[in-house]
């Protein structure tokens, strides 16, 4: 190794220039490619990225802007509410799909992966939109309930011994 290669390895920190890593620096390489600074490189990266690293690295001209552009296949965007094929799915949505019933907050940011508060906006919208819905300090997928069934949970939640009797026809 050279005096120069160990100059650029001490002003380079003793790390490497694209990935950052300082592990067994003593085995970097210097790398001078043509118009631009020395770049050291990882025995890693140097088997990436060869003599031409991607630190530095000017930006191609182009010779004519006119035929580049025209050369350039025309895309449509979607419409505002389409999803166009390589977009993303919504991670939160598929994490409920796997929760059953009422769960927290912090219950569907471990599910998607978020964090609390991200995930209280986010079913916060899903809220405005109809696609979950609130039940105190827990969140639910379930449809609400109808009338009847409400009224009776109401009922059985003010009565702790509730008993329906019915008519029956005498025996005998």
């Amino acid at each position: 190794m050279e005096i120069e290669d160990l100059t650029e390895i001490e002003r380079a920190g003793r790390r490497c220039g694209v990935c950052r890593s300082g592990r067994r620096w003593r085995q970097f390489e210097v790398v001078r490619p043509a118009d631009r600074e020395p770049v050291v490189l990882c025995g890693s990266c140097r088997a990436r990225f060869g003599d031409d690293p991607p630190i530095g690295r000017k930006p191609g001209v182009v010779s004519d802007p006119v035929s580049a552009v025209a050369e350039q296949p025309s895309r449509s965007r979607p419409a505002a509410g389409e999803r166009e094929s390589g977009q993303h799915h919504d991670r939160l949505r598929a994490a409920l799909g796997t929760i059953s019933g009422s769960f927290s907050t912090a219950m569907a940011a471990r599910a998607a992966g978020f964090s609390n508060e991200k995930t209280r906006a986010r079913l916060e919208e899903l809220e405005r939109r109809g696609e979950v819905r609130r039940i105190g300090n827990r969140w639910s997928t379930e449809s609400p309930p109808s009338d009847v069934a409400a009224a009776i949970d109401r009922l059985e939640a003010r009565t702790t011994n509730l008993r329906i009797v019915r008519d029956r026809a005498p025996v005998g």
